[in-house]
């Protein structure tokens, strides 16, 4: 499959851009040869497209359920009821609403964490967007789930086929439902297999309180005793870290999520160390984590908010440039994961937008980036491509009527 963009604006310029089985070719201007499909991209503004680096997919469902909320009583007395409700199929089409919003703002690629992974998997590769995502993983310090834990995920492992556009994680939760051994376990296993790890990491300061009446040490010591900072680990949210923890980040080569909307919306308190981990050159993300708490999977707000954020909490306007933040959105540092690129250039992965230039929010364009970061919104975005393939085009979709419909009456039925 070829496919060729025509006078498409990238870095300023108008060019061509030539793109042969998922990759990259050729860019230059006035391209004179076939392709398989050419779009007329006359002036549409050509960007990477954005990664989300933290999700729940199938919680689609859930957007506006249980909101206004502090994180105790959300999770534990409507979020995990609500999902003890979910059927595959529930987490299979929660998972394709998630998966249309995101490239409808723009957005190829997520690390999801969810049960009933498989569905979710299937979900991805039908609607056509990359995710590293795995089976989840927690016991509640409860032997027996931890045995069940274990065998589920090594039948998992064994029955999952990694395409080039989906890879396996392993989905562990949290220390505040994994047990020590459990995290040993997963430590392990992800060495073993060569797998990635995707936890929870200190989002909240009771997190921290518990964890050292359990355990005698902060979470990213535990992280460390139980093997897991040896793991190629994304840990999401690292709000409550002391300087000593960050070093510990930045040693074993962590990736680390900010999720600004939803830590603000369920107020955990304390702010993301942006400066501190910039200045030990930690990789980080940006991600949205679920519709139950976000309530969106735009990157675009989201961007906005992790800007302000930081600008309003250092009484610092210099800090968190909008530069800074589109190339953490769109994966500048996203090296865990090898099926992405955050760059357009002959060679990488053909994972990019197209941006229509006369939506109001880039009208005038003094300074594209600040545009897109300060002002755009996913209506902005016309033109989808991820891995050569088109999933969007003149901001239409395949099946969106159909996964509307099934959502509505999933939701529905599960609840009233």
């Amino acid at each position: 499959m070829s496919l060729l963009l025509k006078n498409a604006v990238l870095n300023n310029i108008n060019t061509d851009v030539l793109i042969s089985e998922g990759i990259i070719s050729q860019i230059k201007q006035n391209i004179d040869e076939s392709a398989d499909k050419i779009i007329n991209a006359d002036n549409k503004i050509l960007i990477p497209s954005f990664k989300n680096g933290h999700t729940h997919s199938g919680m689609t469902i859930l957007r506006g359920y249980a909101d206004d909320m502090k994180l105790g009583p959300w999770l534990e007395e409507k979020i995990w009821p609500a999902e003890a409700k979910f059927t595959p199929k529930a987490v299979y089409w929660g998972t394709r609403l998630a998966a249309l919003e995101m490239i409808k703002s723009g957005t190829t690629f997520c690390n999801d964490m969810y049960f009933n992974f498989e569905m979710s998997q299937k979900a991805y590769i039908d609607a056509g967007i990359k995710s590293a995502s795995g089976p989840a993983l927690f016991d509640f310090f409860d032997q027996k789930k931890a045995e069940e834990m274990k065998a589920n995920c090594n039948i998992a492992i064994e029955n999952t086929n990694i395409s080039k556009n989906n890879s396996l994680s392993l989905a562990a939760h949290s220390i505040y439902t994994l047990s020590r051994e459990s995290l040993e376990w997963i430590a392990n296993l992800a060495n073993s297999k060569n797998i990635p790890v995707h936890i929870h990491l200190a989002e909240t300061e009771r997190e921290v309180e518990d964890c050292i009446t359990r355990h005698g040490i902060r979470p990213t010591e535990l992280l460390k005793e139980t093997g897991l900072l040896d793991t190629d680990l994304i840990a999401a949210h690292t709000i409550w870290l002391t300087d000593y923890e960050i070093d510990l980040l930045d040693e074993y080569n962590v990736t680390v999520v900010h999720n600004p909307v939803s830590n603000m919306k369920i107020s955990t308190g304390g702010v993301f160390p942006f400066k501190k981990f910039k200045d030990r050159n930690i990789k980080m993300m940006l991600g949205t984590d679920s519709c139950a708490s976000n309530n969106n999977l735009d990157m675009f707000e989201d961007m906005k908010i992790a800007a302000l954020l930081h600008k309003f909490h250092n009484n610092d306007p210099e800090i968190m440039k909008a530069e800074e933040i589109f190339d953490i959105s769109t994966g500048n540092e996203a090296s865990v994961f090898p099926q992405l690129s955050s760059k357009i250039e002959v060679g990488t992965h053909a994972d990019v937008l197209l941006l229509n230039p006369n939506t109001p929010e880039l009208v005038p364009s003094h300074n594209l980036i600040s545009n897109i970061v300060y002002s755009a919104n996913g209506s902005c975005v016309d033109t989808v491509i991820c891995n050569g393939e088109i999933l969007m085009e003149n901001r239409i979709t395949k099946d969106e009527e159909e996964i509307l419909e099934n959502v509505r009456f999933l939701s529905k039925n599960l609840f009233y």
